[in-house]
């Protein structure tokens, strides 16, 4: 079994413990309830692979959703320890998602020295209405640019799946590829 742990973060209100209860199958949708992420709170579940994705078994997942408020910024630094990728998550309708997105930019994946390709974007857009709904236009924060993207709403979860599903083939790819390359690293030694 392959264990994969993966970093929920943005701002707060932006729905990251709402995803992760979705993907973890904790959750059919967003609650009517806002409750704030104390620190860190981790949704652990096994899945199989996705579909073409051969040189994994079961995959043991790790969702680290932490907390958006900088009260626990402390707690980062230990949460990023051997995480293999984070998820971001924002509403664009949030005033000041951009300045705190480029802020968690700097405290997560360049501070991990993360490249972009490990990473994945979700706009999550509240209150718009399922799927198939008109999402609102804007313009994604420079900072997000080359992230693999799913923008939807957290009420269309089909959408947050298959979001999900895409980065999931990749990052999974990507890990096989250093492996391989690691395992012939140690071949020609």
């Amino acid at each position: 079994m392959s264990r994969l742990k993966l970093l929920i973060v943005g701002p707060n209100k932006s729905g990251k413990s709402t995803i992760a209860n979705i993907l973890g199958d904790l959750q059919d949708g967003p609650s009517a309830i806002y409750r704030p992420t104390i620190g860190c709170r981790i949704v652990d579940f096994e899945r199989d692979p996705p579909p073409g994705v051969t040189n994994f078994g079961k995959i043991h997942l790790e969702l680290w959703d932490a907390s958006g408020d900088f009260k626990y910024e402390k707690c980062w630094a230990p949460i990023q320890k051997d995480a293999h990728g984070i998820i971001f998550v924002y509403d664009p309708a949030n005033p000041g998602a951009e300045d705190i997105l480029n802020q968690l930019v700097q405290l997560f994946p360049k501070a991990m020295m993360l490249q972009p390709k490990f990473c994945m974007v979700i706009i999550n857009h509240h209150n718009v209405g399922g799927a198939g709904a008109q999402l609102p236009k804007h313009t994604i924060p420079n900072c997000m640019n080359g992230l693999h993207r799913h923008e939807g709403t957290a009420e269309d979860t089909q959408g947050i799946f298959g979001g999900f599903e895409k980065y999931l083939m990749k990052i999974l790819k990507l890990l096989g590829e250093m492996q391989e390359q690691d395992e012939n690293r140690i071949m020609n030694l």
